[in-house]
């Protein structure tokens, strides 16, 4: 890793763990008027991860926000409980990213 990763990963670790936090809650209460600001925030998760060079990140926070997208428009269970899913997995990988960067 390098300086500029190692200096940012914390921060990155940090919001992403916040915004999964707030976007699972959202998810599990059915609350659809908060699907934008979930999209938004994956949408902004995968762009930093890409900077950081944290591509197993990328593709699922993009498909998260694909599937918040959608719960937006059909406000269905089906959707959330997909969206749910993409978050679980999502915050399993950040998991991982933060374990295996803890410093000594």
């Amino acid at each position: 890793m390098d300086d500029l990763s190692a200096k940012f990963l914390p921060q990155f670790l940090a919001l992403a763990r916040s915004r999964l936090t707030s976007a699972l809650q959202a998810a599990a209460a059915r609350d659809h008027l908060a699907a934008p600001t979930i999209a938004r925030n994956l949408h902004t998760l995968a762009g930093e991860a890409g900077l950081l060079g944290l591509r197993d990140v990328v593709p699922l926070a993009r498909e998260g926000e694909t599937k918040a997208k959608a719960l937006g428009s059909s406000r269905s269970d089906v959707d959330a409980e997909s969206l749910i899913d993409v978050l679980r997995r999502l915050e399993r990988v950040i998991e991982s990213i933060g374990a295996a960067h803890t410093p000594p």
